[in-house]
């Protein structure tokens, strides 16, 4: 399904596009078995292996308490490391601003 929206000349297939292209090369990395993408507000942009979609605001919650565990406002989110015991979850928040 392509979801064709444009607002202010953009278009969201293509953005949807450039997304799953940056999933299927992350998930194509070794060692990588899934890979979960979302927004601030915990919603799921694209998720790609055993990542599951409905975390997505669980992983939101916990990379936003990460932060907030730093009094810098300036200082970059920090990467969160879960393990357990046979798999490791890297939670890694960035910020990307459109105008």
């Amino acid at each position: 399904m392509s979801l064709k929206i444009h607002n202010n000349n953009l278009s969201f297939s293509k953005m949807e596009s450039a997304i799953d292209t940056v999933l299927e090369s992350l998930i194509k990395t070794e060692g990588v078995k899934g890979v979960l993408v979302a927004d601030a507000h915990g919603l799921c942009i694209g998720a790609r292996g055993i990542a599951n979609p409905n975390c997505a605001g669980f992983v939101t919650a916990i990379a936003t308490h990460a932060k907030a565990l730093n009094d810098d406002p300036n200082s970059q989110a920090p990467t969160t490391k879960i393990e357990t015991d046979n798999s490791w979850v890297y939670l890694i928040s960035l910020s990307f601003h459109f105008l």
